[in-house]
């Protein structure tokens, strides 16, 4: 009995304890993040006067809280470039740890050369609610007046494209610039807004069609002389860019745990969201838009996301893109070019753009040793030290120092490729539409990704795997990819073959196979459940893949534009092993509805869709 009673009784003293530290623990206050004002630093809104200063300013008491919400009370606000002093970005976060900017619906307007925003070597950092356009856009639009074998006259609006002619040359004028055409010349369609069906970059011709002889023939319109290659029919609009790669609009850097979310982009000077070496981003209904207000079909300069040697989790949930000069996402790593193994501990590799990016490698970093002849990833190793080479004042080469023995067999042309800095990715709930040049996802990362929910109508191809050694050096050979439950509709329909893709899907790395044993590059894609409408023939192009399923999807014929693609083929295999198709139904018009395989076996293959024939097999 005594026992029974010692043993109550320390149980109730122990719940009583766990009980008054737990009233303690819901006693204490949370900490609320202190929330200020820009106008409180001399921002105006709706005056057109430069924010900048005030945003520095206010930017530095957020910096010595610890916990902030900078407010911009719902309004207009304009950042310009300073003529004493030079500002890169309106908004500059370094070194900062859990602030918010809320916008609250409020419009931020740029004037000239600078980006939006840069995130350095800072942490939870969210920006949310605002959106972003500049005064004059580097994009200049037009409209087609008429076309002959010698000339084309092109309508502009003057009061958003100012140009004059100096010697017979065109040149438009913004903020504190003045440039000519440099970089793509696009066509979209007079009704639909959409990229013009079987046009890509420059259509008409070069950009010396645009930058030679030009004469004004009235207020708004010009006649540039030379012979274009094509003639679009009246009324089609034309987008001239004036660069391509100017300045990014939200720049992060080392950074960790970015949330970017209900941001309304309607310009930038290059990519929408450039991000490296940063970890956990979540972009959250970010939308590039088309300024309708002012009758663009433009929207970005570059790419929507381009995110390179980023780790953790990429989620990007319903987001719309449209009007951009690149691709909705590209998401990769780099590889490395060594060009000889120095000793045992020791591999020097290349500085220069044709020998992938150094800079992605930093001590602590554990790396792949890449076969530059296979691409098959090897060993690992965990970087010691990074050593300059130098000649005189020029660098010419990087040592990589290694914590242990590199491979013996390592030699010129194998690759370093970062293991630590690779990412997951999930992208759910968005919109790829035909209102942008160029292809949809872009994804090469060996960790998780799914897409998933989406609804594609691209230009090019849909979804892009790749990974190269030997041109943009984009690293990452996809290990788990999961495609399902989205639509694809007439997607395609400005591309062919090597140009913007090859297929609705297109898996393509740079190593080809050339025998039916070659071990493949990329593994484990499932493409399942998604409704493919489409208007030609190539739905899948798959090289080098181990374990690739296409199953229980959906396929149906459209007439919404002419089939035109050379590869008259459903499925088009090369070097692939493991390759599952079932359960996949097939409406009457689609084209094709066949196969072909190269450099495989019969045994590679488990075709159980038995309506799918296979036309040609080497």
């Amino acid at each position: 009995m005594m026992l029974n009673r010692l043993f109550c009784t320390i149980v109730f003293l122990a719940v009583s304890v766990v009980g008054v530290l737990s009233v303690v623990a819901a006693a204490e206050p949370k900490f609320e993040p202190e929330q200020i004002l820009i106008t409180d630093f001399g921002a105006v809104p709706d005056s057109k006067t430069d924010c900048g200063n005030a945003v520095e300013k206010a930017l530095e008491v957020c910096q010595s809280k610890e916990s902030a919400i900078l407010v911009f009370p719902k309004g207009r606000y304009d950042f310009y470039v300073p003529a004493n002093k030079q500002r890169l970005y309106g908004i500059s976060i370094e070194n900062q740890k859990n602030l918010v900017i809320d916008g609250q619906g409020s419009e931020f307007i740029f004037h000239g050369i600078m980006g939006v925003c840069r995130i350095s070597h800072s942490e939870n950092i969210t920006l949310r609610n605002f959106s972003v356009d500049w005064e004059k856009p580097f994009i200049a639009q037009g409209t087609i007046v008429d076309t002959t074998d010698d000339w084309i006259d092109i309508k502009f609006d003057t009061a958003e494209y100012s140009f004059e002619i100096t010697d017979g040359k065109l040149f438009f004028l913004g903020e504190s610039w003045r440039r000519q055409v440099e970089g793509y010349t696009l066509l979209f369609d007079k009704t639909t807004k959409e990229l013009v069906y079987r046009t890509r970059d420059n259509a008409l011709g070069s950009n010396d069609l645009f930058n030679k002889k030009a004469e004004q023939l009235n207020n708004n319109t010009v006649r540039f002389h030379g012979k274009p290659k094509i003639k679009p029919e009246p009324g089609t609009f034309i987008a001239l860019w004036l660069g391509r790669y100017i300045r990014v609009a939200f720049n992060l850097e080392r950074s960790k745990d970015v949330v970017l979310e209900n941001l309304d982009i309607y310009h930038s000077l290059s990519h929408g969201v450039a991000a490296f070496k940063t970890e956990n981003i979540t972009l959250r209904k970010v939308d590039y838009k088309t300024n309708d207000k002012k009758n663009r079909v433009f929207s970005l300069v570059a790419d929507g996301y381009h995110l390179n040697t980023c780790k953790g989790l990429v989620k990007i949930e319903n987001c719309t893109q449209v009007g951009m000069g690149d691709d909705f996402l590209n998401l990769h790593g780099m590889n490395v070019m060594v060009q000889k193994r120095v000793d045992d501990y020791t591999a020097e590799v290349g500085v220069a753009e044709k020998t992938g990016a150094s800079y992605v490698l930093d001590v602590g970093d554990e790396v792949w040793f890449v076969n530059g002849e296979t691409v098959q990833r090897g060993e690992t190793g965990i970087i010691k030290e990074i050593k300059e080479i130098r000649d005189g004042s020029k660098l010419i080469a990087k040592h990589i120092v290694f914590e242990e023995k590199i491979p013996a067999n390592l030699k010129e042309k194998d690759a370093l490729e970062n293991k630590t800095w690779t990412a997951e990715l999930e992208v759910r709930g968005c919109n790829i539409l035909k209102k942008h040049r160029a292809r949809g996802l872009l994804i090469t990362t060996p960790k998780r990704a799914v897409v998933e929910n989406n609804y594609f109508r691209s230009a090019g191809t849909a979804i892009l795997i790749e990974g190269d050694v030997n041109f943009w050096y984009e690293s990452g050979a996809v290990n788990d990819l999961v495609i399902r439950n989205n639509v694809f509709e007439d997607c395609f329909s400005s591309g062919y073959a090597g140009d913007w893709g090859h297929a609705v899907i297109t898996i393509h790395p740079s190593f080809k196979p050339q025998t039916d044993n070659t071990e493949a590059y990329h593994k484990n894609i499932r493409i399942e459940n998604n409704t493919f409408k489409f208007f030609d023939y190539p739905v899948l192009f798959a090289r080098s893949v181990r374990n690739l399923v296409f199953a229980n999807n959906q396929l149906f014929g459209t007439t919404t534009y002419q089939p035109f693609a050379v590869n008259q083929a459903t499925f088009w295999l090369d070097g692939c092993r493991d390759v599952l198709i079932e359960g996949n139904s097939w409406a009457e018009d689609v084209l094709g509805k066949n196969l072909k395989m190269f450099h495989m076996k019969h045994s590679d293959l488990m075709l159980k869709d038995k309506t799918v024939p296979i036309v040609n097999n080497e």
